[in-house]
C-alpha cells in the first residue's frame, strides 16, 4: 500500500547529521552542562525543547496512520515501528525545527538536554544514526535532596508526578523511585550503544570542571576550549524555556551542593527500593546507601572512590587560608562559652527532666568546607559526677550517644535566636543522629543541648 504521507524537505535550512542528546534525570546538573555545551563555538544548546517526546508522539501517530486499513492487526498500545518513510518524516520535521535556530546561532551542531529525552533514546538513535549521547548521572540521595528543595510545597514537575502517586506521602521514596527508573533506562541504552555514549557524573563536573569538559569535547570530536567553565557564565544564553533557574544567579562552577544527600533520611527509603538503588549506585562507582548513611557530615563525597583532595594533603586547613574554617572555630568557641555559662545553673533541672541521658556523651559538630569541621564533646552528669566539656576523658568515647551537626551559619542563627531547632531539623540543615532515640526529632539529647545553649526552655510536664 502506498504511503499516504510524504516527507517534507526543509530546503534552505541548516541541517545537522550528528546532534548531541543529554540523557539524564532531573536535578542532576543538566543546565550547567547545557551552559558548557552552548558556550562552545561549534555547538548550540537551547533550553529544554521536549523535542524527543515530540518525536515519540509523531512516530506513534504516523505508525497508526501507516497501519490503518492494512489488516495487520496492530495492537493499540504497541511500540511504533519505524519504517523508512516514518523515519524520514521525523528527521525532516526535527531538521526544520532546528534549522532556523542553527542558522541564527551560527553553530554546526545542535544539542538537546530535555529531561524526558532518555525515554526516547532508542528512537533518536534510529532517526539520527550519527547522533551522540551524553549520559549524565548524579548520586540518588543528592537528587532527592535537590528535588525536595526545588518543590518545598509538594513534589511536582521534573518528572516526579507518576512516582508520587506510587509513594504517597513519602517524597524520599518518590524521587528515589524516579531516579532509579531514569538511571536504569539510561544505563541500559549506554550499555547497548557504548561507542555512541559518554558517561559524565555531576560530582566530577563540579569538582573537576575543566577535565570533564575536555572529556566531553574529546568524545564529541570538537576542538578543546580551555577556560570554558569560567567563560560560560559570562556568555549570553537563551533563557526563554525550562531549566534550573538557580544558574542565572551563579557566577562559577561550585561543589557547594556536593553530598547534600547525607541529610536525606535513610529510613524513609522502602527496603525493596534500597537493593536495586545500591546495585545501580555500585555500577556508577557511588557510595552505597545503607545504615549509618546519616551519621556522616555534609562533607561526604558521594563517589565511592573520589580523587584525592590536594587541599587535604597537608593536613587540617589553616584558618588563615580558609575563612570557613575560621568561622567554624569561632562558632565552636561560642557554643562552648554558652554551655559553660549555663551548665552549672541548669544541672539539676536538666538531669531531673531527662534522667535517661545521665552519663551520655553528645558531639556538637560545626560543619565547614574542605573538611575543616570542628567538634565539641559534651558529657552529661551522672550521680556525683559533674559535667565534662571537651575533656580528655571524652576523647576515648568511640560512639557518642548522639551527634548534632549543622553548618556554622546555622549554629550562629540558632545562638542569635533567628531560627528554631525544629525548623532547622525539618529542613535538614540541623541533624541529630541518635542511636538511642532515633524515631523522634525532639530527642532528649536535642532538648537538653538546646536548653544549655539557651535556645529552648525546659518543657514542664503536668501531672
Amino acid at each position: 500500500m502506498a504511503n499516504s504521507f510524504a516527507p517534507a524537505s526543509p530546503d534552505g535550512q541548516e541541517r545537522c547529521d550528528s546532534p548531541v542528546f543529554v540523557l539524564t534525570a532531573s536535578r542532576s546538573g543538566s543546565t550547567l552542562l547545557r551552559f558548557l555545551l552552548d558556550s562552545h563555538p561549534s555547538l548550540a544548546c537551547p533550553p529544554e525543547t521536549s523535542i524527543a517526546s515530540m518525536c515519540g508522539g509523531l512516530a506513534r501517530s504516523l505508525d497508526i496512520l501507516e497501519s490503518a486499513g492494512s489488516g495487520t492487526g496492530r495492537p493499540v498500545n504497541a511500540e511504533p515501528k519505524l519504517s523508512d518513510a516514518i523515519t524520514a518524516v521525523i528527521r525532516n520535521t526535527v531538521d526544520a525545527a532546528f534549522g532556523g535556530y542553527l542558522e541564527r546561532r551560527g553553530g554546526q551542531r545542535w544539542c538537546d538536554k530535555s529531561l524526558d529525552t532518555f525515554q526516547f533514546a532508542g528512537l533518536l538513535a534510529q532517526v539520527y544514526p550519527r547522533a551522540q549521547f551524553i549520559c549524565l548521572y548524579r548520586h540518588c540521595m543528592d537528587v532527592i535532596a535537590s528535588g525536595v528543595e526545588a518543590c518545598p510545597w509538594g513534589l511536582h514537575r521534573f518528572g516526579f508526578d507518576p512516582h508520587v502517586a506510587q509513594h504517597p506521602g513519602n517524597s524520599v521514596a518518590a524521587i528515589g523511585s524516579y531516579w532509579l527508573a531514569c538511571a536504569q533506562t539510561i544505563m541500559a541504552f549506554e550499555e547497548q550503544n557504548p561507542d555512541r555514549c559518554v558517561r559524565v557524573r555531576y560530582e566530577d563536573m563540579v569538582t573537576a570542571p575543566e577535565e570533564t569538559a575536555a572529556k566531553v569535547f574529546s568524545f564529541l570530536g570538537v576542538e578543546q576550549a580551555p577556560g570554558i567553565t569560567e567563560t560560560c557564565f559570562q556568555m549570553a544564553h537563551e533563557g526563554e524555556g525550562p531549566g534550573d533557574e538557580k544558574i542565572w544567579f551563579t557566577s562559577g562552577v561550585t561543589a557547594g551542593s556536593l553530598g547534600r544527600g547525607v541529610s536525606v533520611p535513610f529510613a524513609a527509603l522502602p527496603p525493596p527500593l534500597v537493593r536495586p538503588l545500591n546495585e545501580l549506585l555500585g555500577k556508577l562507582d557511588y557510595r552505597l546507601v545503607e545504615e549509618g548513611w546519616n551519621d556522616s557530615s555534609d562533607q561526604l563525597d558521594p563517589r565511592a572512590h573520589p580523587p584525592a583532595d590536594p587541599a587535604a594533603a597537608d593536613g587540617e586547613p589553616d584558618a588563615a587560608d580558609n575563612p570557613d574554617a575560621a568561622d567554624a572555630t569561632r562558632v565552636t568557641e561560642s557554643l562552648a562559652a554558652r554551655i559553660t555559662a549555663q551548665q552549672e545553673a541548669m544541672r539539676d533541672e536538666i538531669t531531673a527532666r531527662w534522667p535517661a541521658i545521665a552519663g551520655a556523651t553528645v558531639e556538637l559538630v560545626v560543619l565547614a568546607a574542605r573538611g575543616a569541621e570542628r567538634t565539641l564533646r559534651l558529657g552529661f552528669p551522672t550521680g556525683a559526677d559533674g559535667w565534662t566539656l571537651d575533656d580528655d576523658a571524652l576523647a576515648g568515647v568511640d560512639a557518642p550517644t548522639a551527634k548534632i551537626m549543622a553548618s556554622h551559619d546555622t549554629w550562629q542563627s540558632l545562638l542569635e535566636g533567628r531560627s528554631n531547632p525544629v525548623t532547622e531539623m525539618t529542613t535538614g540543615r540541623l541533624r541529630c543522629v541518635n542511636k538511642r532515640d532515633d524515631h523522634r526529632i525532639r530527642s532528649d539529647e536535642m532538648h537538653a543541648v538546646a536548653a544549655l545553649l539557651g535556645i529552648a526552655r525546659i518543657p514542664v510536664t503536668r501531672g
